[in-house]
């Protein structure tokens, strides 16, 4: 067993800042046919293996046989809005199927939006002049996110969102982009948890490793709210 994990992790080792999105990808279904090759050969090792490989990485993270998980997520970051922004919209209706679409139906494909227009609302004057307007994909989510919970935002941040990325008339792979990347962002945000001392890893921002597929942004988002939402519930 010790072989087996410290194998993969040598195997990985460029890589390493994405096993907790294999923990992620097995307790989802460790029998789907992912894209990358590394959660598909972690989902093939036995649950104390990647347990092990977990510990030797030192995250405080375990592999569970959960029934459902993906359906406790989404459950969970609705109730957040439900409790927080109560008669705003949700782009997680019918269990959360566009965030689910994003492994199921575009698994393989890159994320198709990586910048998007967008200019911070406190930024103004000469600033303001010189900026050019784009801005990474989250940018303008996290802004009115991280306002919103403060009770410094919009009283309905996610319709605004949806209104600001165009989500009911934009192509259906970046509508499930857009939900994905909310999804992950509203666990975070919502959680209230920043003091927390678990190490849980930070995929996309370890070591070089980098979230570049669909199927990888799904995995990002289960993990955050599996860590920030399903985990607080136990």
């Amino acid at each position: 067993m010790k072989s087996q994990a410290v194998s993969f992790i040598s195997k990985h080792y460029a890589d390493r800042g994405l096993i907790p999105l294999c923990a992620m990808a097995a307790m989802h279904n460790d029998l789907y046919y992912y894209s990358r090759e590394m959660y598909r050969e972690f989902c093939c090792m036995t649950l104390e293996t990647q347990n092990r490989v977990l510990e030797y990485c030192g995250l405080d993270l375990r592999v569970k046989e959960e029934k459902g998980l993906f359906g406790r997520c989404i459950e969970a970051v609705e109730e957040v809005l439900r409790t927080r922004f109560p008669g705003d919209e949700s782009p997680f209706y019918d269990g959360g199927k566009y965030v689910l679409r994003s492994l199921e139906y575009y698994g393989g494909e890159k994320i198709p939006v990586e910048r998007i227009n967008y200019r911070p609302s406190y930024m103004t004057g000469p600033l303001a002049a010189n900026f050019d307007g784009i801005s990474s994909y989250e940018s303008c989510i996290t802004d009115v996110l991280s306002e919103s919970f403060r009770g410094d935002g919009p009283e309905h941040p996610i319709s605004a969102l949806e209104r600001k990325y165009g989500f009911k008339g934009a192509p259906e792979n970046e509508a499930c982009q857009f939900a994905t990347v909310l999804a992950q962002y509203v666990a975070i945000y919502g959680s209230g948890d920043d003091d927390s001392d678990k190490e849980y890893g930070a995929p996309g921002g370890y070591a070089g490793e980098t979230i570049d597929t669909m199927e990888d942004l799904f995995l990002l988002a289960v993990l955050e709210m599996y860590i920030h939402l399903v985990l607080k519930e136990v």
